[in-house]
């Protein structure tokens, strides 16, 4: 990430605003953006839920409707102004978004329609060393994880980097070796909390079966939960992430979303799923994932 994310986000938002009456391509905002096509499609979606290009659409339409209202514009207008290919793109993308047509919109007048809002970058949160996004809410099926355990003081992850060497040490010896991985790639770190001083830590893999898992390795079965999802960004490589960077990001955590979320914490465990996939010199990618439940008044 060449720029600071905050400021290169809000500046491709205003571009996007700016521009919406063109033809805007992932090529075209990856270079405004100075990131990759691949982390800037990606980075969208977890932002707004939608890829670049539904996301253009959405405000594409949304705009229109200040012409829509205007009886002086002809529908055919509307749609090469928004730089809709034909006037039938326009109609059809129109009804697939709210369930009428233009015209009909037209000729009911004041409707109720769900539009897409301009993005902002209030959903990303700086932290010293990276940035957090606004948690997501999955539900994942129960697990099967093979990895190798060990017991880590909280004083000695902070001092010696413990978790992180255990990690890079499970991935050197056994990462790729572990058969019937569900998403090969994919590292999981599975801590279990103890008490005050000290917890649990698995560097995992995720499999589908423990009929063929290595002997000398830990297997731990995580049974199907609700999930609070945290994505943690920073411009270095994923393997260097360590408790340094982590500790804003449970501060994040604690004081701000378990106050403020209407969601707590339901379990003592919790893990980290990195995809090694994404990671490149100078991006990494980091998903915390907390067993969560709705705090009901």
């Amino acid at each position: 990430m060449q720029q600071d994310l905050l400021e290169t986000f809000d500046m491709l938002f205003d571009y996007i605003e700016t521009h919406i009456q063109e033809k805007l391509s992932l090529d075209q905002l990856a270079a405004i953006a100075h990131i990759s096509k691949f982390h800037l499609h990606r980075m969208f979606k977890h932002l707004s839920g939608q890829l670049p290009g539904e996301y253009i659409r959405a405000r594409k339409l949304a705009r229109s409707l200040e012409q829509l209202v205007d009886r002086n514009w002809k529908i055919i207008d509307i749609s090469a102004h928004y730089a809709f290919e034909y006037e039938q793109s326009y109609i059809r993308a129109f009804k697939q978004a709210f369930g009428i047509t233009p015209l009909q919109y037209r000729k009911q007048g004041a409707h109720d329609l769900q539009i897409t809002a301009r993005l902002t970058t209030a959903m990303i949160t700086s932290l010293p060393h990276g940035y957090v996004l606004s948690p997501t809410y999955v539900r994942k099926p129960a697990m099967k994880l093979v990895g190798q355990q060990r017991s880590i003081r909280y004083i000695d992850n902070e001092t010696y980097y413990e978790a992180t060497t255990a990690g890079n040490t499970f991935i050197e010896e056994h990462f790729a070796t572990i058969p019937d991985a569900v998403h090969p790639g994919v590292y999981i770190g599975f801590t279990r909390e103890i008490d005050n001083d000290h917890s649990i830590y698995q560097p995992s893999v995720e499999v589908s079966t423990f009929d063929h898992a290595p002997a000398g390795l830990d297997q731990i079965e995580v049974p199907a939960s609700q999930y609070a999802v945290f994505k943690f960004i920073c411009d270095f490589h994923s393997s260097l992430i360590n408790i340094d960077h982590l500790d804003s990001v449970w501060t994040f955590i604690d004081e701000y979303w378990q106050s403020r979320s209407g969601y707590a914490k339901r379990d003592s465990y919790y893990f980290e799923w990195v995809d090694g996939h994404l990671a490149e010199e100078n991006y990494g990618e980091l998903d915390i994932y907390i067993p969560a439940q709705q705090i009901l008044d």
